[in-house]
């Protein structure tokens, strides 16, 4: 079977608004698993990334009518499902009989909405591989489409949700991500990773954590699982082979959660001898000096802190488990070590003051990180902070499309206003970046950075304080 993979057209200043300049773009690693399992089972696959390469929805419509999938695949977020369903009934123009399936969060949490649009067919509900991969084998060989785990379709007129799809324990069976099928020239890393060769690589799935904000287990559940030690450093050494990487971007939810874990895998880069500068997410509970040592003697050079607020109280609301203290440790150990620490703090949190956001800027400056971002709260559908959004505030659009920018103020807490917040973000910004102290700093580090990346930073930074 023909499949076509499509990212729909969304450029990067929906994505990052302000921040476009200095904003990162990785393949996308759901889609690049689902087309490597879609070849491992013998199909022709082709990937279509509209936001790689700039495509039109005329192009996008060329494509489909030059290579005639029999099925057309889209992984779906509230930010883009306008653009799938656009996508989906430009396809069903076409030809009728080619299959339109939905993937993601999004649909996941809404499969029967969206199966009422003529142009869907199927949904796969949570982690895609297994399902997909019965999915189609289902459709090219004539099979019983109710014994097909993790799916909902249509049948005539009616909605059928087939039994859950077990999550996939053994995550070395799953296929190296098909990454020689994307536009891999048209990815870019952001300024911070020093403008190198950069690939995003999963070294597991799911988080127990509960942040009421976060939507990462609708689609990976809450249980850890991770691929083999050797079979991370299999697909290291695979990306330095084919595509000339020279760093590396962990995209794990929460990569030290298992810290014995953490160590094996940083001996094992030590011991092949894999001399790479790598970022990681993680969490300020889950870091200490023995560990953030042996990180960043692996090649350590940058961990993202999600710490989100200055304010006890938010954090405790939004489920976050960490305390201002440990955040204050986490940062002072990072700077003792040598690893650079990026802050993540969202401001206009459900029920947040103009005094408590004011709060949550005192204590980024407090903490002095290397880098920080004060994204504005987006309280996304399925998460719990979206139920807190509509309980002490109100919503100004609902438009999901909306709700992917990071400078876009979708929701609004009783007695503040649109305005106030963007001028709240815009001097937290300035406060932090235009600091003399820290100039200097940065200077120091754009002298790293190759041209087309410091002038990115250097545009991000005028955006988001001057304008």
């Amino acid at each position: 079977m023909k499949i076509m993979l499509i990212i729909p057209p969304v450029s990067l200043e929906e994505r990052y608004g302000k921040l476009k300049d200095a904003g990162t773009l990785y393949p996308p690693l759901g889609l690049a698993y689902i087309a490597a399992v879609a070849e491992k089972d013998g199909h022709e696959v082709r990937i279509v990334d509209s936001e790689a390469k700039g495509y039109s929805y005329v192009d996008i419509k060329k494509m489909i009518k030059q290579f005639k999938p029999g099925l057309v695949g889209m992984q779906t977020y509230c930010t883009n499902i306008q653009q799938c369903c656009k996508v989906a009934q430009m396809a069903k123009k076409i030809d009728k009989d080619t299959k339109v399936v939905l993937g993601g969060a999004q649909v996941t949490l809404f499969p029967a909405e969206y199966l009422k649009k003529k142009e869907i067919d199927f949904v796969v509900a949570g982690e895609g591989e297994t399902a997909f991969s019965e999915l189609i084998s289902c459709l090219k060989d004539g099979k019983d489409l109710s014994l097909v785990g993790g799916i909902v379709w249509k049948k005539g007129k009616k909605t059928i949700t087939n039994k859950k799809q077990e999550l996939i324990h053994d995550l070395d069976s799953i296929p190296l991500p098909a990454r020689h099928l994307f536009p891999m020239d048209s990815y870019h890393s952001s300024a911070q990773l020093r403008g190198r060769k950069t690939l995003n690589i999963m070294t597991s799935r799911g988080c127990p954590y509960r942040c009421a904000y976060c939507s990462g287990h609708i689609n990976f559940g809450r249980s850890f699982r991770y691929f083999s030690t050797q079979h991370v450093i299999d697909e290291i050494k695979h990306m330095i082979k084919d595509f000339g990487i020279d760093g590396i971007q962990f995209y794990d939810e929460t990569f030290t959660v298992n810290k014995k874990r953490v160590y094996e895998l940083c001996d094992a880069m030590i011991a092949n001898k894999i001399d790479l500068p790598w970022a990681c997410f993680t969490r300020v509970n889950l870091v200490d000096e023995d560990l953030l040592r042996k990180m960043k003697g692996a090649g350590c050079y940058q961990i993202f802190f999600g710490i989100e607020s200055g304010n006890q109280r938010l954090l405790d609301m939004i489920k976050k488990d960490i305390t201002l203290e440990q955040a204050r440790t986490a940062v002072k150990l990072c700077r003792k070590v040598g690893i650079e620490s990026f802050c993540s703090f969202m401001l206009n949190l459900p029920s947040e003051t103009v005094e408590e956001s004011k709060k949550t800027v005192d204590f980024a400056m407090e903490l002095d990180p290397d880098y920080v971002q004060f994204p504005i709260t987006t309280p996304f559908p399925g998460t719990e902070l979206y139920g807190l959004a509509k309980e002490h505030g109100s919503f100004i659009t609902e438009d999901w499309s909306k709700f992917m920018s990071w400078d876009e103020v979708v929701f609004v807490s009783k007695d503040r206003s649109v305005d106030e917040i963007k001028l709240t973000v815009k001097k937290a910004y300035k406060r932090f970046y235009m600091r003399p102290t820290y100039a200097v700093r940065l200077i120091k580090r754009f002298s790293r950075l190759p041209p087309s990346k410091m002038l990115g930073l250097i545009k991000a930074g005028i955006k988001t304080t001057l304008l």
